[in-house]
């Protein structure tokens, strides 16, 4: 038989489950709901310490209407890029597309319009050295690591008249060209700007995008710890050249390989012999009068070697060709036809013109980001922080 007494211990029994499950989850919410606005008054925090380290940077040029109709006015034509603080003595780091063939640069940071001058450019990289002659802002602080694979980073830039702009990101990683690639949304006028990690230090200078439109969702920047070293080098030297042939190439491999004899002959005291190809880099596309089309180089051509050496990667090739001072000159092995040859190509240098990097990526399957598994990812977080504040509005509800 059972008594009240019992019935009413089992009702208190299950009244007090139920009210410690929800003292747990109300504790819950609330220590997640503490946790996210601390995390917020921290961003709050990096991003004001991190843009006094950003300046926005306008380039200006007179063009003549000529140009696009018979009239012989002149308009103007403005740029806006960023900029990053790198020392108390006026410099500032830029990106040299931004800047390159303007008649003046002006430098804004707070209330102050200050005129620049271009110190030096690496045409390696495309970083640009400025000084404004005077001291402003917040020198920025770098990391000395070189790689940041999976890290969460802000990019701040000027992003349609907002000085210091911040986007959350991830770092996807180092790029075979030595950029970091990473995955935040960010405007023409984000170049310049400095990506940062979450203790409010440089990551690197982001020097471009990803797109077909005039903002992108992948960037790319130059590392931090390269450019201490271009900083140097601008600061003392001025330019640092860098060379150029004027293609555009792939990698290509040859199953089963292809069999070669003179003239084509391989360095590393090799016996002279027949030589069996099995990789190369096919040329995609020769810029008109550029060094290789002088050199005879065309479409379809298939680079072997360098000097006498194997070619790697199309990669490769474009790193170390850049290391060559203009005027140098090569040997490069190639194949036409099934033929083997061998083309003297003298080096020309990089040139900028105005504009903004961003890359289309269209026929660049490598860096898509539809298949992207760290967009996955960020799109995994966001759903779930969305369904944590929805829970987080109704308990307060």
């Amino acid at each position: 038989m059972i008594t009240v007494a019992k019935v009413l211990k089992t009702v208190s029994k299950s009244y007090l489950v139920t009210v410690f499950f929800l003292l747990f989850i109300i504790s819950g919410a609330i220590s997640a709901e503490s946790s996210l606005v601390k995390f917020e008054n921290q961003l709050n925090d990096l991003v004001y310490n991190a843009s006094r380290s950003i300046v926005t940077i306008e380039s200006i040029r007179s063009i003549s209407q000529s140009m696009f109709n018979n009239s012989s006015n002149e308009t103007v034509q403005s740029i806006i890029s960023s900029g990053i603080i790198i020392d108390t003595s006026g410099n500032i780091l830029a990106v040299a597309p931004s800047i390159v063939k303007h008649d003046y640069l002006m430098v804004h940071y707070e209330n102050k319009v200050i005129p620049a001058r271009i110190k030096g450019i690496d045409y390696n990289t495309g970083v640009a050295l400025l000084n404004v002659g005077e001291r402003i802002g917040k020198p920025v602080k770098m990391i000395s690591k070189y790689g940041c694979a999976g890290q969460m980073v802000i990019a701040l830039g000027n992003s349609y008249g907002i000085k210091a702009s911040p986007t959350i990101g991830f770092c996807a990683g180092l790029r075979s060209d030595g950029t970091l690639q990473f995955s935040s949304t960010i405007s023409s006028g984000t170049v310049g700007g400095g990506l940062f990690d979450l203790s409010g230090n440089l990551v690197g200078l982001i020097t471009g995008g990803i797109s077909e439109d005039h903002w992108a969702e992948a960037g790319l920047a130059v590392p931090s710890r390269e450019l201490k070293k271009i900083f140097d080098y601008l600061n003392r030297f001025g330019d640092r050249q860098a060379g150029y042939i004027g293609i555009t190439s792939a990698d290509i491999e040859f199953t089963p390989g292809i069999e070669i004899t003179f003239p084509v002959q391989f360095a590393r005291n090799i016996p002279r012999r027949n030589q069996i190809i099995n990789q190369g880099i096919m040329i995609t596309e020769v810029v008109h009068l550029s060094p290789a089309a002088n050199a005879g180089l065309k479409r379809g051509d298939v680079l072997i070697s360098m000097n006498g050496l194997p070619l790697g990667s199309a990669a490769e090739l474009r790193r170390n060709i850049r290391k060559f001072l203009p005027g140098s000159v090569i040997d490069f092995g190639f194949i036409r036809n099934n033929v083997p040859y061998i083309a003297p190509l003298q080096i020309g240098k990089v040139e900028y013109t105005s504009g903004i990097a961003f890359q289309g990526n269209s026929h660049n399957l490598a860096v898509s980001l539809n298949t992207d598994s760290l967009l996955n990812e960020i799109k995994t977080l966001k759903k779930t922080l969305n369904n944590l504040e929805f829970k987080l509005q109704n308990i307060k509800q």
